[in-house]
């Protein structure tokens, strides 16, 4: 692949996808090389979403308890509290 398949983040080398899926979902991890540093490269190709993750960014995700990602999926999935009350 060319630098030019990857996009405009500057990526120069991606290594190898490793798919994680399930009934709901599937997501596609590679870790990558941009002009910048490394980064963790999470997609889902069915929609059409794409994020490069560097080290301190996967070190606040890593620092979240779990029912931070219940409250991200709620808002995502439209049945948060915030959006009924408004």
């Amino acid at each position: 692949m060319s630098t030019a398949d990857y996009g405009d983040e500057g990526t120069v080398r991606a290594g190898e996808s490793l798919r994680i899926a399930n009934e709901f979902t599937d997501v596609r991890v590679r870790k990558v090389w941009t002009r910048q540093g490394e980064r963790l490269e999470l997609s889902v190709p069915k929609k059409g979403y794409r994020i490069l993750l560097d080290a301190m960014q996967l070190e606040i995700v890593a620092a979240q308890e779990p029912e931070k990602f219940t409250e991200l999926f709620a808002v995502n999935l439209g049945s948060s509290d915030k959006e009924q009350e408004d």
